[in-house]
């Protein structure tokens, strides 16, 4: 959605007591279309030549095909080069047609039929047919074939498992087949109804690519370790394909022109007959680096047109300087996960007492942007299920020190894993969050022994690894508008996570999907939250409000609560109508 200045930073502004100068660009979104793409004039000027941009990100894609990683930083850069059969509404945020034109649902919800957008071509030149969707969908469906088991099993809970209860063949799977009904009409049938098959759908895991160019990633399997992911890229049909760097285009800097960051950045190229029109930015190059305030430093270069993501530290300088902050609607949350399979976190009183001795109200506010508050649940409120007789657990230092007597602990360590050298969405800053929630534990008598591990050495791959961890910090960002997102891939399965297993919570959760009535699962949400919260394998902590910082070259940038940030809707200063 296109955010106006005055809703970016007035409250920012009022926070600090600041006056914003003059030398702040104005962000004229009042004048401009939702889309982002300029006022239209019944005759416009020929679309000039693209801008180049570099924008600052806290780490690499973990792989660049995005059905293989539930990663943030993997799906900022897929969602501009892949694009999902559904998109998103920017205003709304439900389903709008994207490469399917139009969609129905049968009756008994067990068929999705969808028409495809006529003429779409892949960027290495394959037509979008019928057949191509079948190929996406059964390659999903199938990829423990593809990837193997052990790899399946360190990575996080993908997005297909999730959505249609498991792969092809498992008992619990809904997905049957993806039928093509004619050249450019295909159908998805399902054994029981998925009632928010549409939103999800509208999530980066479910992109589009060419099956020709699937050959070098499958290529790369046998030889990629379990720890990493094949590196080949996809074709896509969006507005941008990938690019290469090029040492030519390299910002000016201290010791002479080189693109700031920790490795080569990612290079976007746009697309010139891209089917909605080019877009006005292009090459965009994502420049990797892991720290707030080395991103802030090269914002105010000149060498970053913006960055992601704006913490408390860097807030203020930022608005001293004029810079557009432009804030997200909360739509994460940050988590203490706790492992059940340890022999001290497996008892319930350590795990109170955990939850007793952690201020998040104080978290929220003292390590967060303003407008981040603590949470009790692990499903945003925006989504209408809170529990309203949840059951929650105070901040009490007494309470749990009284908790870890009964339980008859006496100061064993006690690994704590939590990421550095990053920031995610939930997590702006980690090393200091880390510390305080540390601290907090500390004064109740819990003995941590600090496991820091940098997000690029494979910190996700390292949470499902063995018994020996007993917390660890992590969140979900929303995808797409519906609490399955958030609850069904923490605890709709076996969860090697926390070690935690009820199959009353599985079965509330496949009940909820399947439920054509709002106030029935909303009573199933509520009822698996409850259940969650009083075996407690993980604490959630806050809801971060996240933002992106803009430099003075940038007329808008498209923000979104699910992240569905679109480059080709950019304005830069040089092109104010982008004549689109």
């Amino acid at each position: 959605m296109e955010i106006s200045r005055r809703t970016a930073i007035t409250s920012l502004a009022a926070a600090f007591v600041l006056p914003m100068t003059g030398c702040a660009a104005q962000i004229r979104s009042e004048s401009i279309p939702a889309t982002g793409r300029g006022p239209v004039s019944s005759a416009e000027p020929p679309v000039p030549a693209t801008v180049p941009l570099t924008i600052g990100v806290p780490a690499q894609p973990q792989s660049l095909d995005p059905a293989l990683t539930v990663d943030a930083e993997s799906h900022r850069s897929t969602r501009q080069v892949l694009e999902t059969l559904l998109g998103v509404d920017p205003n709304t945020g439900a389903p709008i047609p994207q490469l399917a034109s139009e969609w129905r649902a049968s009756e008994d919800g067990r068929r999705y039929t969808f028409s495809l957008t006529p003429d779409v071509v892949f960027h290495d030149g394959t037509p979008l047919t019928a057949e191509v969707v079948a190929a996406n969908f059964e390659r999903w469906a199938r990829l423990p074939e593809l990837l193997g088991q052990d790899r399946l099993d360190r990575l996080p809970r993908l997005a297909f498992p999730s959505v249609f209860g498991g792969f092809a063949g498992e008992e619990q799977c809904r997905y049957v087949e993806c039928q093509t009904v004619g050249e450019r009409t295909v159908s998805l049938v399902l054994s029981e109804p998925i009632v928010f098959l549409a939103a999800a759908l509208t999530s980066p895991p479910f992109a589009l690519s060419s099956p020709d160019s699937w050959a070098d990633f499958d290529q790369s399997l046998g030889t990629t370790g379990p720890e990493s992911l094949p590196a080949a890229r996809p074709a896509g049909t969006g507005p941008f394909r990938w690019g290469e760097a090029d040492a030519q285009d390299a910002p000016d800097g201290p010791d002479g022109p080189g693109w700031p960051g920790e490795a080569p950045p990612i290079v976007l190229d746009a697309v010139p007959d891209y089917r909605h029109g080019p877009s006005p930015v292009g090459p965009v190059h994502l420049a990797v680096i892991s720290g707030a305030r080395q991103r802030l430093r090269e914002l105010r270069r000149g060498r970053l047109d913006a960055f992601d993501y704006v913490t408390p530290a860097t807030l203020r300088p930022l608005v001293q300087g004029g810079a557009q902050v432009l804030q997200r609607d909360p739509f994460s949350v940050l988590y203490l996960g706790m492992n059940m399979r340890h022999p001290l976190l497996g008892q319930l009183y350590v795990r109170r007492a955990a939850a007793h001795a952690i201020d998040r109200r104080a978290l929220a506010e003292e390590y967060f942007l303003v407008g981040s508050a603590r949470a009790n649940e692990f499903v945003p409120p925006s989504l209408g299920v809170t529990n309203p007789e949840l059951t929650t657990y105070d901040y009490d230092r007494e309470k749990a020190r009284d908790l870890l007597e009964l339980a008859g602990y006496r100061g064993e360590p006690l690994p704590f894993l939590y990421p550095v050298q990053t920031s995610r969405p939930y997590l702006p800053s980690p090393e200091p969050i880390y510390a305080r929630i540390a601290e907090d534990l500390a004064r109740v008598g819990f003995v941590l022994e600090p496991v820091p591990v940098a997000w690029e050495d494979g910190y996700l791959e390292r949470i499902p690894a063995g018994s020996d961890r007993a917390f660890h910090l992590l969140g979900r960002t929303g995808e797409y508008r519906d609490p399955h997102h958030f609850l069904e891939p923490l605890f709709g399965a076996h969860s090697v996570e926390f070690g935690y297993d009820n199959p009353l919570v599985v079965e509330t959760l496949d009940r909820a999907a399947a439920s054509s009535s709002t106030e029935t699962r909303t009573t199933l949400y509520r009822r698996a939250a409850e259940s969650v919260a009083l075996d407690l394998p993980a604490l959630p902590l806050v809801y971060p409000i996240s933002a992106v910082a803009a430099g003075h070259d940038l007329v808008s940038y498209p923000t979104s609560p699910v992240l569905d940030e679109r480059f080709d809707r950019i304005v830069p200063v040089d092109q104010p109508g982008s004549g689109r």
